[in-house]
Parts: C-alpha cells; structure tokens; sequence
C-alpha cells in the first residue's frame, strides 16, 4: 500500500426502478405463475421474462414469494402510466376475489400500483344488435365517419373509421378484423355502410363506401415462433370519394383531424362509434406488456398476443367509452385538434377500449396521412 491509505471504496446507490420496468416485471411474473387467464398454463422463468422484456427485479420476487396476495388473480396485463406527474403500474385483472384485490401492495420498491378489475375483453368481428340498429351518419347525403359497415356477405359489423391518402388515392380506414373479417375478406370485395345486419325500413339502403385492399395481418401463435402483434388494421379503396365524408358522426361531430397527436396518460379523448355514438373518456396507461385477444371470425378462431397499446377508460359512472361493434372508430383529443389512435377491443362492461397509436397505423401503411374537409 506504500503507506497510502485509500479509505472506504463508496459504492453507488443502485438505480430506482422505473414504472416500466415494474410493470414489465410483474407481467413477466404472471406469466410465470399462470395468473394470465387467456393464456391457460404458466410458462417457464425463461419464456415470461423474454415474452414480457423484462430483467429479474429482486423486489417483485420478494414479493411474489412472501405474498399470495396475487394467488387469486386472473390478470389480462400490465401497463404504467407515462406522463402522469407521478408513474403508477395499473394491472388489469380479468376477476379476483375482493381479498385478493385488496391484498395487490399500494407501492412496490416506491412505485404505486393498482388493481383494475377489468373483465372479459372483447375483439374481433361483432353480431351484437345495437339501439336503433346501429349508428348510420351523414353528411350532405355522403356517408360520414363513424358509420355502420361491415363487407358485403358478411353478418356482423364494425366502424367506418377514417379516410386516408396514400400518394393521390384515398381510401378509408378501420380494423383487419371489421374490414378483412379476421384476414379472409378477398380483395375487391364491397364494403357497404350500414352493415346488412344494420339495415332497417326507412334508414338509406347499404352502400358501397369503398372496396377492401390491404391489411395489416393478424397472426396467432407462440411468440417464440410468431411476433406479437401492435396493429389490427385495414385499408379499402374509395372509387367514388363523393360518397363520402371525413365528418365524424352528427352534427353535435367533428370533422377528422388532419394532425396526429402523442399519447400520454391522463389525455381526455372522444370518438364515434357504430354503437355508442359520440363518447369520451380519459387514456388511463399504455400497456408495453401482452394482452393475449380472442378473435372469434366465421374463417379465423384464435387467440392473438398483442404489445404496445393503450388503455381508455370512462368515469365509472359514465356511458360506456366503447362497446363491440365500436371497433376501427377514430379516436381524437377531447378538442378533436389531433387523431390519436384506433380502437380494435373493448371490456365488456363497456368502461375501457384498448388503442393502437394512430401514427403506427399511418406508418404501417406508408405513411398515409388523414383526410379532413372532405364533403363536409
């Protein structure tokens, strides 16, 4: 040491965790018990924590090992809640009894989490009747946004989203699982609006709004062999663009946005759907973790895994933010300023719908860009 005394080596402070990597955590432990419903079965240590992308924390283990607080919980997933002033872990449980919810920690390593009790979700084609036989809007005799439609054949319906362009060509926009009836609509095929089975006496006849040509494909499958998904979405060509309007809804409406928006949460948003109508709602967390979707079509029954989402909610004692039959609807800002994602499911009680980033949609499909002032 030549007389050199070199004290006490300071060893720095490991790094507080972040919401994220609390929410990815706990996801991956889920995954690991069998605490996710959909998925049946725990899988091994190995395959949660790549599934959910997440590094061991010492402190959820811990947990998991002297609590059984979670024993009891049959969880969908896990997001966390960027922009809020302070970060907080939502986990969203299918059903738990009220001990078990009520033993979910209020704070793990400092973090706040919470338990949603969310239950069943829903996505894919809808056959629910709607009040009135489901939402049809127009605007100078044009077909506007937020519309009944479904391909012609087909006996369910979904939401006439949005119109786009892609170089000069418009088209419109809603799910794979609305507009492709889950990747099996051929190309070509009619989409008409109302959907048939939202046809009634004294309402315009079924139109033809455009025809189907592109999708974003669902896939099902373990993840280790199929990527999870980010987007359930489709394109139809509008051949006759007086037929339509970017005009979302009635006349209490808005028309669609040209701008897009970054979501956070605690943004309040609105949308219109083909059952609900206009409604609002607040996005409550975005969910980087899986959701694992059933899908139910007359040519496709599976479960699809799902990641980088976002979650809305409505007050709890609101109207319903969204309902089947909702899904393709646009969702925009509270001032309908700026798009900001695309519905694709929903809970069954009506209080969530689950969004993609409409930016991702637009990029998918080569950066169209959104119509607004048309025929409005």
């Amino acid at each position: 040491m030549n007389g050199t005394d070199l004290g006490t080596v300071a060893v720095p402070p490991a790094p507080q965790p972040t919401a994220e990597q609390l929410a990815k955590s706990l996801a991956a432990k889920f995954l690991e018990n069998g605490n996710y419903e959909a998925l049946g079965a725990p899988l091994s240590h190995e395959a949660a924590y790549k599934y959910a992308q997440a590094a061991v924390m010492a402190d959820v283990e811990e947990w998991f090992d002297h609590e059984d607080g979670f024993s009891g919980l049959a969880v969908h997933s896990v997001g966390f809640t960027p922009g809020a002033e302070m970060e907080k872990v939502v986990i969203y449980v299918v059903r738990g009894s009220k001990r078990a919810l009520e033993a979910v920690a209020d704070e793990i390593d400092g973090i706040p989490v919470e338990a949603r009790l969310m239950g069943k979700l829903k996505a894919g084609p809808t056959a629910m009747n709607a009040p009135g036989g489901g939402n049809l809007y127009e605007r100078n005799n044009r077909i506007a946004c937020g519309s009944s439609c479904a391909p012609s054949r087909e006996k369910y319906a979904g939401t006439f989203g949005a119109l786009l362009r892609t170089g000069a060509k418009m088209q419109a926009l809603s799910n794979n699982h609305v507009f492709a009836a889950c990747n099996h609509t051929p190309v070509g095929m009619p989409i008409l609006a109302p959907s048939s089975m939202d046809s009634r006496p004294g309402r315009r006849a079924p139109t033809e709004i455009c025809l189907h040509e592109r999708i974003i494909e669902l896939r099902s499958g373990d993840p280790v062999l199929v990527a999870p998904m980010t987007l359930d979405a489709a394109l139809a060509e509008v051949v006759n663009e007086a037929v339509v309007s970017s005009w979302q809804g009635d006349a209490a409406g808005f028309d669609t946005p040209a701008a897009t928006a970054a979501l956070f949460s605690g943004m309040k948003v609105k949308k219109v759907g083909r059952t609900t109508g206009l409604t609002t709602g607040t996005v409550e967390a975005y969910v980087p973790t899986p959701w694992i979707l059933p899908y139910k079509a007359g040519k496709f029954s599976a479960t699809v895994w799902f990641t980088d989402t976002w979650t809305v909610r409505t007050s709890d004692d609101a109207e319903p933010f969204a309902l089947p039959g909702d899904s393709g609807s646009l969702v925009v800002t509270e001032d309908g300023s700026s798009a900001v994602g695309l519905l694709f499911a929903v809970n069954n009680r009506g209080q969530y719908g689950i969004i993609m980033p409409i930016t991702q949609v637009l990029a998918a499909f080569g950066n169209a860009a959104l119509v607004s002032g048309h025929g409005i």
